[in-house]
């Protein structure tokens, strides 16, 4: 059996302990007084003296003893001596520390059950940081245990980690589907990119915008306001096709060309419908934006112009710009209006004809093709060596000639429809009075049509001046062809307008410029030819006076004589030889004589 060896430390005093020292040490040293017996004190005593030396050892022997002795229950010095007193003090007072803090637990957890006794155990630093009464407790039995209890718990564990694991499975599926739904999305959207690349549409990056693709379907020859504009961010939409984005406020523009009479539309250009976003395809709808941003540069251009031309008759009305080729009657002007309309505000379904259209479509697309020539001579100026330096600035062409070949377009196909029109009454009314014509009506000429074999050829030609003519021949009853030429010019150089020429028989050319000034002098070498017609066949004593178109015949021995004239109104439609009795007329509307016009004359000249 182990002997054990109690130390005590206690000072030294020559007073005799007290009672209660004795007994709290040996409280400490032997335990409690109810674990020491005798039997466990003679044990003690019985191993104190099994420690002794015997004196049959060796001296060896009990020096080794007292050695290891010495070195497991002794110090070897004082400082150790403090060191253990001091690491004794140490767990004395963390010991103390815990009671102290155990009897504050306690405290605080009767606080609520008995206040008054609770404080007074308590800590002042307690009382004072935490109230009475925070902390309390309860007391609960122990339940019997209930299986069917347990198994219904675990029952509804395994249904809810099942329904997590269904949860999980949900989501996991959702995922999955979004992904191969992304990934259709993905390969849609690259696809469609893809197609539009191959036709030639340049996709980029966004300005500004790496992260984003867009397409240029501008011109790089354009103003710098419409080449800015012409790009479009090539958006994702919730069903994976690409949506053309061009931005705010830009809403889908068309020019659109009408004509009118008496203010009443006669005739009206094609406006592309405004189809929805589904229903056509990408390149379809770039196509579409390319068209609206050119026709709004085209607009843009042609208010420019209207500017400069305000002497020339053009005007504008609210957003149109207007001008009328007034070369026939003031009443029967046809007007012209190019306006820039919005697609949106345009009924789709609205497709009504008009027995112009062909000449108005006509005219929207020569003002294209005039924007377009522009485009490209501005990329051959930039393409060009550029001159020699100077300290003079290059004037730069900054007015666009869209406007002015128009108006020269229609102002010559206005003298053309005049110039037809006339002669077509004429020659009807020639018909209805039996006199033998022939009338070539003009029509527009492009010379060779072989040599127009692309767009610049075709621009060419229509900013040279515009040139026709129109015939009309009559016989005489000796068969002599007389015949009346209208030749008519309009130009751009030198004179904005129409110029006439008439050319009759005796080979003498008359220059007019206005369309009335024409129709009368036609009219007077008309009456002329009728008058020396007739007056070949009225007999003898008959003279004509070619220039009044007046037959006179002096009276002679039997009392006979008169006279007679032709007049002629190409305006009115009317025909008639009237003498100072009698009168015949023919009129290309309402009655007319059913005779011919000698047979008129030589009812009159009886």
């Amino acid at each position: 059996m182990a002997a054990t060896t109690s130390l005590s430390f206690f000072r030294p005093s020559a007073e005799e302990p007290l009672l209660k020292d004795v007994l709290a040490r040996v409280n400490l040293e032997r335990g409690h007084f109810r674990n020491i017996t005798e039997a466990s004190l003679q044990e003690e005593v019985a191993g104190e003296g099994a420690l002794e030396s015997s004196e049959s050892e060796d001296e060896d022997d009990d020096d080794e003893k007292e050695d290891g002795e010495q070195a497991i229950g002794k110090p070897p010095t004082r400082e150790d001596l403090y060191k253990a007193k001091m690491e004794m003090l140490q767990h004395v007072a963390f010991a103390e520390n815990e009671v102290l803090l155990t009897v504050d637990f306690i405290s605080l957890l009767l606080s609520k059950e008995a206040p008054a006794l609770a404080t007074s155990t308590m800590s002042p630093a307690l009382r004072a940081d935490v109230p009475i009464g925070t902390l309390g407790m309860d007391l609960w039995h122990r339940m019997p245990e209930d299986k069917a209890r347990k198994a219904q718990d675990e029952l509804l564990a395994t249904n809810v980690r099942m329904e997590s694991l269904q949860k999980s499975a949900d989501s996991l599926l959702v995922a999955a589907n979004r992904l191969q739904d992304n990934v259709r999305k993905e390969t849609q959207y690259w696809d469609e990119v893809l197609s539009i690349s191959e036709k030639g549409w340049n996709v980029c990056r966004l300005p500004g915008q790496q992260h984003r693709l867009g397409v240029t379907f501008g011109f790089s020859e354009s103003s710098p306001e419409y080449s800015r504009r012409g790009i479009a961010a090539l958006n994702v939409g919730s069903d994976g096709n690409i949506a053309l984005d061009r931005g705010i406020g830009a809403k889908p523009k068309a020019l659109r060309v009408q004509l009118r009479r008496n203010y009443e539309v006669v005739g009206s250009s094609r406006v592309p419908f405004l189809p929805d976003d589904g229903e056509t395809t990408l390149e379809a709808r770039i196509r579409h934006a390319r068209d609206s941003l050119f026709d709004e540069e085209l607009y843009q251009e042609i208010i420019r112009e209207s500017r400069s031309q305000a002497s020339l008759g053009v005007t504008t009305q609210g957003t149109a710009v207007c001008f009328s080729p007034a070369q026939g009657d003031a009443s029967d002007a046809t007007e012209v209006l190019l306006e820039l309309v919005s697609l949106d505000d345009l009924d789709s379904q609205l497709t009504v004809s008009h027995p112009q259209d062909a000449l108005a479509q006509a005219i929207a697309l020569s003002a294209r093709l005039l924007l377009t020539q522009a485009h490209r001579e501005r990329m051959r100026e930039r393409s060009d060596v550029p001159p020699p330096l100077s300290a003079e600035k290059r004037e730069e062409k900054l007015i666009l000639p869209v406007l002015r070949p128009i108006m020269s377009f229609v102002l010559h196909q206005s003298a053309q429809t005049s110039v037809n029109a006339y002669l077509g009454q004429v020659a009807h009314l020639l018909s209805a009075a039996q006199v033998e014509n022939k009338c070539e009506q003009a029509g527009f000429s492009f010379g060779d049509t072989a040599s127009l074999s692309n767009a610049e050829s075709l621009i060419a030609k229509f900013m040279q001046p515009w040139v026709s003519e129109s015939r009309l021949e009559t016989r005489r009853p000796d068969k002599v062809a007389v015949e009346i030429k209208i030749r008519f010019e309009t130009t751009l150089a030198y004179d904005f307008g129409t110029t006439f020429t008439l050319t009759t028989s005796t080979q003498r050319n008359f220059r007019f410029s206005l369309f009335s000034e024409l129709r009368e002098a036609t009219d007077a070498a008309l009456i002329s030819v009728l008058a020396q017609a007739l007056a070949a066949t009225a007999g003898e004593g008959w003279k004509c006076n070619a220039r009044e178109g007046m037959l006179t015949k002096a009276v002679d021995d039997g009392g006979k004589g008169g006279s007679a004239w032709v007049s002629l109104s190409g305006r009115a439609g009317m025909l008639s030889l009237s003498s100072l009795v009698k009168k015949a007329s023919w009129s290309v509307e309402g009655e007319s004589e059913q005779k011919s016009l000698r047979d008129a004359f030589s009812e009159i000249a009886r």
